[in-house]
């Protein structure tokens, strides 16, 4: 065990992966000293830098919208992009923009014949063993369409993925698996275990927690920035309800049929005996009269938004019309709304972050002051500046309950870690002495739970799955009678002792060590291939423009200087 443990490290030594990035890095010289002057409008938008050196937005684009595809792929849907995910899909871009420009300098690359197998390849697309020409035109049609991609983006995604795979395969011939490994795996999913083990809550010491004002008072002075007021805006709107364009008797049976006839799949389902069956046209016809109504009356309700905004735009002069004139001009209603924040719902409005983002990149210019159409669920609207409430530090007594709150928090967290790591001690010190489990817990009057016998692979029916899977995590490589260490829970800690485990059969493992191993060396890969990646972002001194942007802006905001300028390189989703 101990060989396999160093060779582990072997392969996340910072001088292997030297020796790993040593072609490519070489191949990175030649391609800076061969690249050409970039020029500064180039410059200001570059994504980020690789040893200095701007990287175009519109590789880092290509980058985000691949990793946004593959992570589409892989859940079967278009993913929703939160802004944590959002985060995750940029550094995903950057290993994925790495990762590529190693590959290329390697010499790496895929034909169209590899790209075109790859695709005929692909499960999805097969139908009784066969690539099906009209699986992929409809896959083509209705999942990349849905995520606004064209048929020559996926190619180029396939291409991409199999030269990423070639550069896997590369790393991949510096994992090994030893069987030692293989039979430690093994155990541990296979053998038996029962187990015994406490919960400490929050809950349970919560009447022992207890602070006073100064203690208070010392939190907040402490953390004043975690008690910061956001910035606010309040907007007026104009709306543009779906429902008011919604016209279901504009669609006639002719039209109908046809988008029936041409999108004749998404009625297709597989029945008995793997026979596609499609629903008859009189069966759907009325669901598919109020769907293309709803997506007509969507089409419209956002044309005539672009239209509004279009009429407040200022003339040569620099003259403009006010907001409130043009509404009134159309007989539209201009709207008031409440006071809220960039990452909060907006009150009384059926809308996503897209309003939040767009009302606080306004300004009270002539240029800047309203916005572009922007969709709710069920209307589009276009907004205009009214009133921004900059963020600010309150007082301690505008938030004492808050920062009492928060102390007590902090107090209760400290109470419950050193409570249980002097049960944890107390308890290890007991079971030295030759005491049992429950024995030595008992002092603390904190129920012993014991397990029935279950094994790892098939795990255990119980109410809390997530408290047992952290047991389960911790018991791996304990023998019988050794003591779990203190085990971070939701709501507290627990505390484990392994009461006996019994080797599993080995006549099982001669079966399955096979599997077992590529399950073990294809885990090892992946880790390898992504910590490659992060070496070479790390060697290549990358910087993300992104990031600054956005500390520049804050910084500005906060010290009122100036205005920001309201574009932004963080979205690389591209049409």
């Amino acid at each position: 065990m101990m060989f396999i443990s160093k060779f582990n490290k072997l392969i996340r030594n910072k001088y292997i992966w030297s020796g790993f990035a040593f072609i490519v890095i070489l191949s990175f010289v030649a391609w800076q000293t061969n690249t050409g002057g970039i020029s500064e409008e180039e410059t200001k938008n570059a994504a980020g830098k690789l040893d200095g050196k701007p990287v175009p937005a519109a590789e880092m684009r290509s980058a985000y919208f691949n990793s946004y595809l593959y992570m589409s792929l892989m859940v079967g849907r278009p993913l929703k992009v939160t802004p944590r995910v959002e985060e995750a899909l940029k550094h995903m871009a950057w290993r994925r923009l790495i990762a590529l420009r190693g590959a290329q300098e390697a010499r790496l690359s895929s034909s169209p014949e590899e790209v075109v197998a790859a695709i005929q390849q692909q499960p999805f697309f097969q139908e009784k063993g066969q690539f099906s020409r009209a699986r992929y035109v409809a896959f083509v049609q209705q999942f990349l369409a849905n995520l606004r991609a064209t048929e020559n983006q996926f190619e180029d995604h396939i291409r991409q993925e199999i030269i990423m795979s070639k550069a896997r395969l590369m790393l991949a011939q510096a994992t090994w698996v030893a069987p030692l490994e293989v039979e430690e795996v093994y155990h541990q999913l296979y053998d038996t275990f029962v187990v015994s083990y406490v919960l400490l809550t929050r809950d349970d010491l919560e009447h022992t927690v207890k602070v006073t004002d100064t203690e208070t008072r010392a939190y907040f002075e402490a953390h004043t920035n975690d008690f910061t007021i956001p910035a606010k805006m309040r907007v007026k709107y104009v709306s543009f309800p779906f429902a008011r364009f919604l016209d279901e008797g504009a669609l006639d049976e002719a039209d109908l049929r046809s988008y029936y006839d041409e999108h004749i799949e998404e009625f297709t389902t597989r029945g008995t005996g793997d026979l596609l069956s499609a629903r008859s046209f009189e069966e759907v016809e009325d669901t598919l009269r109020d769907q293309l109504a709803r997506e007509a009356a969507d089409v419209v309700a956002g044309d005539q938004a672009a239209d509004f905004e279009v009429t407040l735009a200022p003339d040569r002069k620099g003259q403009a019309p006010s907001f409130e004139t043009v509404a009134r001009t159309v007989g539209l209603a201009v709207t008031t709304s409440a006071v809220f924040t960039l990452n909060g719902s907006v009150p009384g409005l059926q809308v996503g972050l897209d309003f939040n983002k767009a009302a606080f990149t306004l300004r009270p210019t002539p240029d800047d002051y309203f916005s572009h159409p922007v969709r709710g669920s069920n209307a589009y609207y276009v907004l205009a500046f009214d009133e921004k409430i900059d963020a600010r530090v309150p007082a301690y007594d505008e938030v004492r309950a808050e920062a009492r709150q928060a102390a007590l928090e902090l107090a209760g967290s400290n109470k419950l870690a050193q409570t249980a790591e002097s049960i944890h001690q107390t308890v290890a010190d007991a079971l030295q002495r030759g005491k049992t489990f429950a024995q030595a817990i008992r002092p603390y009057r904190l129920e012993v739970v014991t397990t029935d016998p279950f094994a790892v692979r098939t795990g255990l029916d119980v109410e809390d799955k997530d408290t047992f899977f952290e047991l389960t995590k911790k018991i791996l490589f304990l023998n019988a009678g050794e003591l779990t260490d203190v085990i971070p829970v939701e709501g507290g800690v627990m505390i484990g002792r392994v009461d006996s485990r019994i080797m599993a059969d080995r006549t099982l493992l001669a079966s399955i060590k096979n599997d077992l191993s590529q399950y073990i060396r294809k885990r090892r890969e992946d880790l390898a291939f992504r910590e490659w990646q992060e070496y070479l972002l790390t060697a290549h001194k990358f910087e993300d423009a992104a990031y600054k942007k956005t500390a520049v802006k804050d910084d500005s905001e906060e010290s009122d200087e100036k205005d920001t300028d309201s574009e932004s390189a963080d979205n690389y989703i591209v049409d």
